[in-house]
């Protein structure tokens, strides 16, 4: 199930059980982070491995806006540093990342 916030309540949010964060504006979305899941043989013949994913989409206004974009980045990674959470900024789906 995903869950949309605003930028200001990242802060204070439990990332415990989200697998994704997402920038969402009026336009586009950035997929910001995403978690170091471990998929089961079973789980990809299936088909049931992104059944379980829990998304937070973050609502920005302007994903394009790079400032905008490197402030809730830096929450963000402090977040889930303190939760001890691993994953990836910026994962790569396309040629076109923001690394």
């Amino acid at each position: 199930m995903d869950k949309t916030i605003t930028v200001d309540q990242l802060a204070t949010t439990d990332l415990g059980s989200i697998n994704e964060i997402w920038l969402g504006g009026t336009h586009t979305q950035l997929c910001l982070w995403r978690a170091e899941q471990v998929f089961t043989h079973e789980m990809l013949s299936e088909g049931t491995h992104d059944q379980n994913v829990r998304r937070l989409c973050l609502q920005l206004v302007d994903p394009d806006d790079r400032d905008a974009v490197a402030r809730v980045e830096a929450v963000a990674r402090e977040r889930l540093e303190e939760m001890g959470k691993q994953g990836e900024f910026y994962p790569a789906e396309a040629a076109d990342t923001r690394q």
